[in-house]
């Protein structure tokens, strides 16, 4: 066997060798095809433009930056306005998860179902959406003068927040994180000095090195100038004093947290299900309090398991923090953009951004990386036994009820009339006091919903700027595209290939509808297209094209071919490690550049959805073909398969199979993905929703226009949920 194998290995090198080159030929092939478009535009490249006057100013960020300023110290605030983002949204966004995934393991049933209804809808509509949705709810706060203060010395208007502000305490952190620093490391030193012998003067440093430090820390806090506490004050017709974020820097604070709250809410829950049982029964027999065993036992193992997820959500909603480019805050994404259409350096400002955020990403993983590292030191733990979420007794039990029988019943009654009230509140103003038919006038005159918004801009939320003879076709094709969708996730009665053929059938309707033939209608191009079709075509087309592309790119990071395995990997990271936006903006700026001119902004949102989908989806398909055992393909051999045969006959299907819940959750995310081709100016239905509230006249009810949009997303992304459900537990 080992003759045989060694001829081989030489064999490899030329084929490495091969990638490489192709790789880095075709790499220099498009960059000096863009540098050529830019200098037949007449713009030299190169970095030199940071070093050029900005010409705009930061309006809102902690580094004061002017119009004469350079473009580096531009983009150095739209970072630091990023970090602040991110800085302001994870611990809320934790918090809050940790509230609701808790909520979700009470043994009450008020709890867990109001913690349930409020995680779904925030999991089933894109990001995007929910964002412009807070931005409309706060437009609606009272002005200034009238400022709502949910705190001390807290306010909350339709201008943003007025915060209390702390001058003159660099200082003080500074000592006072150092003492930190220096306390941890004496208690570290301690403790491992325990194990083994150590000399007495360095056990005698390790003892005094805390006292030492909290003393430095008493001593600098008193030589240094206490700092100033600044608060905000009403005066006038508005707010001084205080620092004062933006409306918008308050709505990405708040949605971003509200949004991956949900996700993390998911992420507590499944980890502590996942905690060994029989930790918590050694915790019991070993006399620990219910407290003791939460703090000792639980705590620590849920936090082992829930760590890697949780850095997950870290890194997305750092990349999640681009859409500000939507709302008008100036962070790095929306600078970078700004620089690239005054300058027309593409190829320059993309770099940057890929730069940036893969920088963010890559030490932030690091860092997360090894926290996981240290809590997982003390190896994987009972990997055999019953875990708390098959033990629904014992989790009860740990979950507890604190108090007596009526505290309980009293806490769940007012829980229950909260709840009650809450949707009787909501009932009262999307219901009864709505308005449903008539025109704006009508709606400023009620107290609840203005759902004629919607019903009077129906038709350019369906078909966008589409015209009057156009509409029939697109209502056609529209029609048929769900109808296919329908028929091949939903109905599981069916067989395989009557579903394929439906499904089929109806692509051909959709597709005949708007090409015109073989009715001898006009054709309908995509530049013509709006509305609910755009995000249709879009949502189908790309998760089509990204599966095969997915498989072979999961494929070819399994091969045995180096350079093979590292091309793809390069590629599926850089896409997953890069913001959507700022991919589909590469696709907006570079793409016309490499295919010279006539590319439709439809095109390049396509091609940029159908990558980024296909790099996620590739790795849940990796992960799949990883768990099938590899006597499976060593049996198919056995029975004179090929390669191609085997694959196709005995792995994809228990791929398929493994891989089925996860890629549906990728599917999901594709489709509320598309809501952010309307930032490269795709006409789609939430580009249709943002040019019903530009009007005048329903400016005002912009909350109801975008909760009518959720609201398709939210159909769409649970009947997909469902799917995935029913494919877990093989009934479909």
């Amino acid at each position: 066997m080992s003759a045989l194998a060694l001829p081989a290995a030489p064999r490899r090198w030329p084929a490495a060798l091969a990638w490489i080159l192709g790789l880095g030929g075709l790499a220099a092939l498009l960059a000096l095809q863009i540098e050529s478009v830019q200098a037949a535009r007449g713009v030299h490249g190169g970095f030199g433009f940071l070093f050029q006057a900005s010409g705009f100013r930061i309006s809102e960020s902690l580094l004061d930056v002017l119009p004469e300023d350079p473009y580096w110290m531009s983009l150095a605030a739209g970072l630091v306005n990023t970090l602040t983002v991110a800085l302001a949204a994870l611990p809320l966004a934790t918090l809050l998860g940790v509230a609701l995934g808790l909520a979700r393991l009470s043994p009450e049933p008020v709890a867990s179902r109001l913690a349930a209804v409020i995680i779904a809808p925030l999991r089933n509509t894109p990001v995007l959406l929910q964002l412009f949705v807070w931005y409309g709810l706060l437009l609606r706060l009272p002005d200034a003068r009238q400022a709502w203060e949910p705190l001390p010395s807290v306010l909350l208007s339709n201008r943003g927040l007025a915060l209390p502000a702390l001058h003159g305490w660099l200082p003080q952190a500074a000592s006072l994180i150092v003492a930190m620093l220096i306390a941890g490391w004496a208690i570290r030193r301690r403790r491992l000095a325990m194990d083994g012998p150590t000399h007495r003067r360095r056990v005698l440093l390790i003892r005094v090195a805390p006292w030492l430090a909290l003393a430095g820390l008493l001593l600098a806090w008193t030589l240094l100038p206490a700092p100033i506490v600044e608060l905000p004050v009403r005066r006038g017709l508005g707010l001084q004093g205080g620092w004062q974020p933006s409306i918008e820097f308050a709505t990405l604070v708040i949605g971003l947290s509200v949004f991956h709250a949900a996700y993390i809410a998911d992420i507590v829950r499944a980890s502590v299900r996942a905690v060994p049982a029989g930790l918590v029964e050694a915790g019991q027999a070993l006399a620990l309090s219910r407290p003791d065993i939460l703090r000792l036992v639980v705590a620590p193992n849920a936090a082992r398991v829930a760590l890697p997820p949780y850095a997950n959500q870290c890194l997305a909603l750092i990349k999640n923090s681009t859409l500000a480019i939507a709302i008008g805050y100036q962070d790095l994404m929306a600078v970078i953009n700004t620089a690239i259409t005054q300058t027309g350096l593409a190829l320059e400002g993309i770099s940057l951004a890929l730069a940036a955020y893969l920088g963010l990403a890559l030490a932030l993983g690091g860092a997360l990386s090894a926290w996981n590292a240290r809590c997982a030191r003390h190896g994987p733990g009972d990997l055999h036994g019953a875990r708390l979420g098959e033990r629904p007794a014992l989790l009860a039990a740990l979950a507890g009820q604190g108090g007596g029988r009526w505290t309980r019943r009293l806490a769940r009654t007012a829980v229950l009339l909260a709840a009650l009230l809450a949707a009787g509140s909501l009932a009262d103003w999307a219901l009864l006091n709505a308005v449903w038919r008539g025109d704006a006038a009508a709606c400023a005159q009620a107290a609840g919903a203005c759902w004629a918004a919607v019903g009077e801009n129906l038709p350019l939320l369906l078909f966008g700027a589409m015209q009057p003879a156009h509409r029939g076709p697109a209502l056609v094709a529209c029609a048929a595209l769900l109808l296919a969708v329908a028929v091949a996730l939903g109905a599981g009665r069916l067989s395989g290939r009557i579903r394929a053929g439906v499904a089929i059938a109806a692509l051909a309707l959709a597709a005949g509808a708007l090409s015109g033939w073989p009715w001898g209608g006009e054709a309908i191009g995509p530049l013509r297209w709006g509305g609910l079709l755009v995000t249709l075509i879009l949502a189908i087309a790309a998760l089509l094209a990204a599966v095969p592309l997915a498989a072979g790119l999961a494929l070819l990071r399994r091969s045995s071919s180096p350079a093979g395995s590292f091309a793809a990997a390069t590629l599926i990271e850089a896409v997953r490690g890069v913001p959507l936006v700022t991919q589909l903006l590469f696709a907006s700026f570079v793409l016309p550049m490499l295919l010279g001119g006539g590319v439709s902004k439809f095109s390049m949102a396509l091609a940029a959805l159908t990558l980024h989908t296909a790099c996620l989806l590739a790795e849940v398909l990796r992960g799949a073909l990883q768990a099938i055992p590899p006597g499976q393909m060593a049996a198919a051999r056995a029975l004179g398969m090929g390669s191609a045969l085997a694959y196709q006959a005995v792995i994809w299907p228990q791929a398929r199979r493994i891989a089925a819940p996860a890629a549906l959750g990728v599917f999901v995310g594709a489709v509320k993905d598309t809501s952010l081709v309307s930032i490269i100016g795709v006409f789609d239905v939430l580009g249709a929703a943002k040019a019903v509230v530009a009007g005048t006249a329903w400016r005002p009810y912009h909350v109801e226009v975008y909760l009518a949009v959720a609201a398709l997303y939210f159909a769409a992304s649970l009947a997909l949920s469902r799917v995935a459900r029913a494919m877990e537990t093989g009934r479909l």
